[in-house]
């Protein structure tokens, strides 16, 4: 089984590979989830003015509504952002690999 975030992007390196992007989107979703669950989505009305709830103070239910809003931002924008690069990454090595085949069968003839 692969590490999860086994794969590092080195500076003048190889791409990471789609799956990494993918354990990205997945770790996106998880937190999302999480905060979702958690029913953090009432604390996001502190943003507006108003208290987010009776039973904690305000600084908390601000931390609270920005952690969700945050989670959010970064599942709706990062998840499908990575899930497409993946996407384009396994496209460009495929093509980049018939390339690759065709230069080599080219050279041996």
């Amino acid at each position: 089984m692969i590490k999860f975030f086994s794969c590092r992007a080195t500076p003048k390196g190889s791409l990471p590979s789609p799956a990494y992007f993918l354990q990205w989107a997945a770790l996106l979703f998880a937190l999302f989830l999480i905060t979702n669950l958690a029913d953090m989505r009432e604390f996001t009305s502190v943003l507006n003015g108003t208290v987010g709830s009776t039973s904690l103070d305000w600084q908390t239910a601000s931390f609270l509504g920005a952690a969700y809003v945050m989670t959010y931002l970064a599942f709706i924008l990062g998840a499908p952002t990575l899930i497409i690069a993946a996407g384009i990454l396994v496209l460009w090595r495929k093509i980049a690999g018939k390339r690759l085949r065709n230069d080599e069968s080219k050279s041996s003839a």
